[in-house]
């Protein structure tokens, strides 16, 4: 399915009003560090990471977890710039803020060495969460942009048990580079068929292929996929972070928890 976003759609009923004159206020932002071990464990990740919480009550464990993965411009030790992360900015300006944001951050490794989203340092971040925080583990979900798309491909792919719904945007397909595209994309489709993925693309982007999403896309549908669908944004390059706004993304998110081995219609997007 090849989609469209609306201008204006009932997923704001599901999120609540979202007038500009009713805002709960910015989300509680806090940084955190990993304990010295778990840091030691990891290769490109920094060991301090945000978590933004909703301004008006605590993170239970009915709160839905939303994780943000960034792209190569954000790589390093500064979380300045992910402490307003397009879903923490976006959120800080709703009514309705659902989502414990989860925001990590690829990091050089001791070298110096830029690296990618690894796998293994991500679920190393992710236990580390849950020992120290509640969060509704049925409804955890993963989107990124450009590296971070690629990285939440990958990860999504690693342990999509993990997951309740994905949502690449721009994202490559595989390590060293934008147009690098990894051998195991079928293996990938494979295990991802069973989640909502929502994948978004500019068809003018110069920097990751269109037709990497494309790929995904036909290669997920061919796996059995029930819940993909495919936003092609006319016009538009790589720098769709801006669709990162998108109330209907979030909505549909919310719609789908996990359910044992299985992704399920969520009883309440808001709960």
């Amino acid at each position: 399915m090849v989609a469209k976003f609306s201008p204006y759609v009932h997923a704001l009923a599901v999120l609540g009003c979202m007038s500009a004159g009713a805002v709960a206020g910015p989300m509680k932002i806090e940084v955190r560090r990993l304990p010295d071990a778990t840091a030691a464990t990891t290769k490109f990740l920094n060991p301090e990471y945000v978590v933004a919480t909703p301004a008006a009550a605590k993170a239970t464990d009915k709160t839905p977890l939303l994780i943000f993965l960034h792209g190569a411009g954000e790589r390093g030790t500064d979380l300045t710039p992910l402490k307003s992360a397009p879903p923490i900015r976006y959120f800080s300006r709703q009514t309705e803020q659902p989502f414990l944001i989860l925001v990590p951050q690829c990091a050089p490794d001791k070298s110096g060495k830029k690296g990618e989203w690894q796998p293994e340092d991500l679920e190393a971040l992710f236990v580390q969460l849950e020992k120290e925080q509640p969060f509704d583990k049925s409804r955890v979900y993963l989107i990124g942009y450009s590296m971070g798309g690629f990285g939440t491909w990958l990860w999504g792919s690693t342990q999509p048990e993990r997951f309740a719904g994905l949502a690449p945007h721009a994202g490559g397909l595989g390590f060293g580079g934008p147009k690098a595209v990894s051998p195991d994309l079928s293996g990938w489709a494979q295990r991802l068929a069973p989640l909502p993925i929502w994948i978004v693309h500019g068809d003018r982007d110069d920097v990751v292929p269109a037709e990497r999403s494309e790929r995904m896309h036909a290669l997920l549908k061919s796996a059995g996929a029930k819940q993909v669908r495919l936003t092609m944004l006319t016009g538009q390059g790589h720098g769709i972070a801006g669709n990162l706004s998108e109330p209907e993304l979030y909505a549909w998110l919310l719609r789908h928890r996990r359910q044992g081995s299985q992704v399920v219609a969520s009883p309440s997007a808001t709960r």
